[in-house]
């Protein structure tokens, strides 16, 4: 049995850690990790839903976000990843950013690269695409008009398949009132959503990756696919997995897919 502890680093970012070997692999939690109140239940199940996508002889961090933070960059939240790995990993690690993770991921691979062994990005990329901006601005004006039900609601669309989004939402329209009181500070979403949009990496197009890069992504992704397609047609050495016909949901649909590149990946390149 594996176990499994929380807490918080630097005071402030919650984490939760699964297994106990010396080399974990540092997640970087997605939206969910911000839009969501970081107690421990919530970090439990989200690092337990990991060992899904990860090898099974690896122990994993996951990291969240501050709840309550005063102001939000993503150089910032790179910066706090830099330091967790300092602190508490031996100075570098293997670092897997998720979703709007893969973003603070990319930044860290960019500003302090030294501290990466090998970086994977799952549903995600070193930015967001056209139609991603668009759906974070609007995740935005859902949140500073108090339409916290229609946040929801615009999860509901987000599968490759209808029977899974149906579900969704009905989950939403049953339980929703539950889900809106597990919901992070309104405030603190749109300063997160807020940095994620202003989070262009330096230079055009920059792309902090190599040969010990791993992105997988489905060509639908409605957040990044622009930009998954952009890496993967960049002579780079990055490794690019498209998941044909798959959204941002393909890390729950395909798991198995996404865990067997992910295992072939990391037997195959040296930290």
């Amino acid at each position: 049995m594996h176990t499994l502890d929380t807490g918080t680093f630097l005071g402030r970012v919650p984490f939760a850690r699964i297994g106990g070997g010396l080399n974990p692999i540092l997640v970087i939690n997605g939206g969910q990790g911000f839009m969501m109140a970081p107690d421990r239940e919530r970090m439990s199940k989200d690092v337990s839903r990991l060992k899904r996508l990860l090898p099974n002889d690896r122990s994993i961090v996951l990291i969240g976000y501050d709840p309550s933070p005063t102001t939000v960059t993503v150089e910032g939240l790179a910066h706090d990843a830099a330091e967790i790995i300092d602190r508490h990993l031996g100075g570098r690690a293997d670092v897997m950013g998720i979703s709007y993770g893969g973003v603070v991921a990319a930044h860290l691979a960019a500003r302090w690269p030294e501290k990466i062994d090998r970086l994977i990005l799952i549903a995600s990329a070193h930015r967001f695409s056209t139609e991603g901006k668009r759906l974070v601005r609007r995740q935005i004006e859902l949140v500073e008009t108090g339409d916290m039900k229609g946040l929801l609601k615009e999860f509901t669309s987000m599968f490759r398949n209808p029977w899974l989004n149906w579900l969704v939402g009905l989950r939403v329209c049953i339980g929703g009132n539950r889900m809106l009181k597990r919901l992070g500070k309104p405030e603190a979403i749109v300063r997160y959503l807020d940095a994620m949009l202003r989070s262009e990496l330096p230079g055009a197009d920059a792309l902090p990756f190599d040969s010990h890069t791993l992105i997988i992504g489905g060509s639908r992704d409605q957040f990044f696919a622009e930009a998954i397609i952009e890496a993967a047609s960049r002579n780079c050495g990055v490794r690019v997995t498209i998941l044909d016909g798959d959204t941002h949901m393909a890390p729950v649909e395909r798991a198995t897919a996404v865990n067997r590149s992910i295992a072939s990946f990391l037997s195959q390149t040296s930290p």
